[in-house]
């Protein structure tokens, strides 16, 4: 049977001489007037609660109103729970708590929370509350939870000519936390707020953002090290992957907010008025400013045979040496659309194997033979440069010989020992 966050209220009679975690529970259990999902933090969910709570006046007779704060089987943060009272009602409006003079003469609160009490082996806490006149306030009662939590998705759909695409973003909230929470707002610290019905151990699935028109580039990339051998039958060819590369700025209509992890489901119009799918892929936090890569798979219509064309290894003093090496690549495009083919090297990885371990980042030297068609950038820093490579459409006669793409890479890599 699912155990529900329960405030229940009592008057504490002598409050003075029974136990400090004695406490009168009544059945009657204000309603949730509001309730508030935020959902900024991946571990913890933050709720805020308001309640009308009928108080009555505080004397030394009868001592001061005890609220009860219980929550059985659910996973509520107890160093976290606060309470707040925010009003006291006036007829059908509201108006703030005003100062009063106490006791000792000094300005106290008419509404205040004197103490507050833990019962022992109880999931529950009980608020001492003082007011200097029986009414009703409504209070603010928040707390952290687990088992509340969120999930982002993503649907990329890319236009036929893959220039650019439609990106939307879902919130998935997420509810096993043991709690039925009813009418609740729901805001994922950006974005719009929602108001949805959240029952326990339901899911619901919101839309927090759509942008059209985004300009994408798609791009293929090579890496030895990091993708492997394509096939047997061609032992110095990699594989050759993918991706859609989208810019989270407004030129590129996104950088709204940063873009969290998610899964990314991606399609295609077909250009007969539906849509293909390409793939799935898990989008990385794409900060603003940032780039979001989509994984669509691998080229078989763009291969790379990479060769070592020469090696040679140069004494500089005692064991240490410099490693003087040219890569080859031979590339083909079979696309009917001129491409970009993105060469990565991993010089740590080549000093290693045709050198010896570079202790840490290898540092290397670009030298007269490498070709003057590679456009040199490094996205990722200086040990991974990315090799730039234009490559133009496959010949439109289609007996024709694909045109060979072959360009060399001349480096000298310091200092090995």
């Amino acid at each position: 049977m699912m155990k529900r966050v329960t405030l229940l209220l009592g008057i504490a009679v002598l409050a003075w001489a029974q136990p400090a975690w004695a406490r009168i529970k009544l059945a009657a259990l204000p309603v949730r007037e509001r309730v508030e999902i935020q959902l900024d933090h991946g571990s913890y969910t933050l709720v805020e609660e308001e309640r009308i709570v009928p108080l009555l006046k505080s004397s030394a007779q009868a001592g001061n109103n005890m609220i009860d704060f219980s929550w059985s089987n659910t996973s509520v943060d107890k160093d976290s729970i606060q309470f707040r009272p925010i009003a006291i009602r006036e007829g059908d409006k509201f108006r703030p708590i005003k100062k009063i003079k106490g006791a000792s003469g000094s300005e106290v609160d008419e509404v205040n929370v004197i103490n507050v009490a833990y019962p022992p082996n109880e999931n529950a806490l009980v608020w001492e509350v003082f007011a200097s006149e029986g009414c009703a306030v409504k209070v603010r009662v928040s707390y952290l939870i687990s088992n509340l939590n969120r999930w982002f998705s993503y649907e990329a759909l890319a236009e036929k000519d893959e220039d650019r695409l439609t990106l939307k973003k879902h919130l998935i909230l997420r509810n096993y936390s043991g709690e039925d929470f009813g009418s609740a707002g729901v805001w994922a610290g950006f974005g719009p707020k929602f108001l949805k019905l959240v029952g326990q151990q339901e899911e619901i699935k919101m839309l927090v953002a759509s942008f059209a028109d985004v300009p994408i580039n798609k791009t293929f990339t090579f890496d030895w090290y990091a993708n492997g051998q394509l096939n047997p039958d061609k032992p110095k060819c990699s594989r050759v992957l993918m991706h859609y590369k989208l810019i989270n700025d407004e030129k590129h209509n996104l950088g709204k907010f940063p873009l969290q992890p998610g899964k990314a489901r991606i399609f295609i119009r077909d250009g007969r008025g539906g849509e293909a799918f390409l793939g799935e892929d898990v989008a990385q936090l794409t900060p603003l400013d940032g780039t979001m890569k989509l994984y669509l798979g691998e080229a078989r219509d763009v291969v790379c045979e990479r060769t070592l064309e020469s090696n040679d290894r140069h004494a500089v003093r005692g064991n240490l040496f410099n490693q003087e090496i040219v890569l080859k690549y031979e590339i083909e495009n079979f696309k009917d659309k001129a491409c970009t083919l993105d060469i990565v090297e991993q010089m740590n990885r080549l000093a290693a194997e045709y050198g010896a371990n570079p202790h840490g980042e290898a540092e290397w030297e670009l030298e007269a033979r490498t070709s003057k068609e590679i456009k040199l950038s490094f996205p990722d820093g200086r040990s991974l440069p990315v090799l730039s490579v234009q490559l133009p459409a496959r010949p439109k006669d289609k007996d024709a010989k694909v045109e060979k793409v072959v360009v060399k890479f001349h480096v000298t890599i310091k200092n090995l020992w």
